[in-house]
């Protein structure tokens, strides 16, 4: 029991850190120049480094995957997160595929604009983090703007968290692994690159939690808010200017605030607020 204990203590600082290097490294684009800054002055040190880092972060994944008691924690820890309503042993069954009639007729179809949004939402902060640590170890450099490589390999890594989610889901009672569901991950993905290289600037899309909802609901109190599906809302906004003019407005403030995170505060927010 000790040794678990240490180990959830130690994985939920890492969560934390890593929490407070993806703020930050979000924030890193709006406040950059368009030159390149030059960190490293020994070329040595960053050659060593471009054959370091990859080599490291692959032979990491490779043993933490080929680990199976760290393979089985992180399940847990990953479970507990994003669906701790079926973390329980007795919520455990073997793999199976979602029927189209348990799709059709779940609860809410909410689940299906949270699968999207929060798969179109981290393609370009992950981008930023792998393109900006890179970039900064191997090169000793850093500059605004990001690589395509970035781009892509944060796609890759988002949409393989989609695919381990529904994996994760097929071994859960009630649960299955969802196409739907994969689909809208990927969809997102796709729109956040489409988003990236230029092709829908005069797209936004937004999510936000009525939270007033969720306090009315049964299961306020015994989960946490973000797995009650019911409660979120999203928004899109097409900038029809933008679109017959294309003209692009660049607000550092609002990208960094608004467009980035993709969270606007709930319409009935205020009403709530007056009546409290």
């Amino acid at each position: 029991m000790i040794q678990y204990h240490l180990r959830k203590k130690s994985a939920d600082s890492i969560y934390k850190n890593l929490f407070l290097i993806i703020i930050i490294t979000i924030a890193l684009p709006f406040f950059g120049d368009n030159n390149e800054s030059i960190l490293i002055q020994n070329s040595r040190i960053t050659d060593v480094m471009r054959i370091a880092i990859p080599t490291i972060a692959l032979s990491t994944t490779l043993i933490l995957a080929s680990n199976e008691e760290f393979r089985w924690y992180f399940a847990d820890r990953w479970t507990r997160f994003t669906s701790p309503n079926h973390a329980s042993p007795d919520q455990q069954t073997d793999f199976h595929f979602r029927s189209w009639e348990d799709i059709v007729n779940q609860e809410t179809q909410c689940d299906r604009g949270v699968h999207f949004i929060f798969s179109y939402l981290p393609v370009i902060p992950a981008a930023t983090i792998l393109d900006k640590t890179y970039s900064i170890m191997a090169r000793g450099r850093y500059s605004s703007g990001l690589s395509d490589w970035s781009v892509w390999g944060a796609s890759g890594i988002v949409m393989g968290f989609g695919i381990l989610e529904e994996y994760m889901d097929a071994h859960q009672i009630n649960e299955g692994f969802d196409f739907v569901d994969l689909a809208c991950n990927f969809t997102g993905v796709i729109m956040a690159m489409l988003k990236h290289y230029g092709h829908i600037d005069f797209i936004d899309f937004y999510w936000s939690f009525n939270q007033r909802m969720f306090e009315e609901s049964p299961v306020y109190g015994r989960y946490p808010w973000w797995i009650y599906m019911r409660g979120y809302e999203f928004a899109l906004n097409i900038d029809v200017m933008s679109l017959l003019t294309h003209y692009k407005v660049d607000n550092t403030i609002f990208n960094l605030v608004i467009r980035t995170p993709g969270y606007i505060p709930e319409l009935n927010k205020l009403t709530y607020m007056r009546e409290i």
